[in-house]
């Protein structure tokens, strides 16, 4: 599908304190760089309902974001310390919303793959199999 008319709505108001406070002690840091407002506006959403629906069952977890242009991977996601509580994802805006979604939600299921410790393989099949119905799922949920 053309980006062009790949046409979304996102809200980018600012959190209240008390949202502000509820996301930091469920999440830690969300630290997100490059891509549009609307693309990290959008991957603020949907990192916080992947807590919220429990995609991540863990709490305090730190994700630093980069959205950027890359065609050869969708995404990409490593843990940045020894106690499993950073992770650095990637994530290209080459791609469709759905798509572009789809791998964020893809990569928050490799984040809790590494702090539960329940790999199978390289964790690709189960990240796989869940991408498209998370999606659906937080798409029914009015998130976006």
């Amino acid at each position: 599908m053309n980006r062009a008319t790949n046409k979304f709505h996102c809200d980018l108001r600012h959190p209240t304190k008390k949202e502000m406070k509820m996301n930091k002690e469920r999440m830690g840091v969300i630290d997100i760089r490059g891509g549009s407002a609307e693309e990290r506006a959008i991957a603020v959403k949907v990192i916080d309902w992947c807590f919220e629906s429990e995609v991540i069952i863990r709490s305090g977890i730190d994700i630093h974001m980069d959205i950027e242009a890359n065609s050869d991977c969708w995404g990409s996601c490593v843990d940045s310390d020894d106690d499993m509580t950073s992770f650095d994802v990637t994530i290209s805006n080459e791609q469709g919303i759905r798509d572009f979604v789809a791998t964020i939600i893809h990569e928050m299921i490799h984040v809790n793959q590494y702090i539960t410790n329940t790999w199978k393989g390289d964790g690709e099949k189960e990240a796989e199999e869940r991408q498209y119905k998370l999606t659906d799922k937080l798409w029914k949920e009015g998130i976006l």
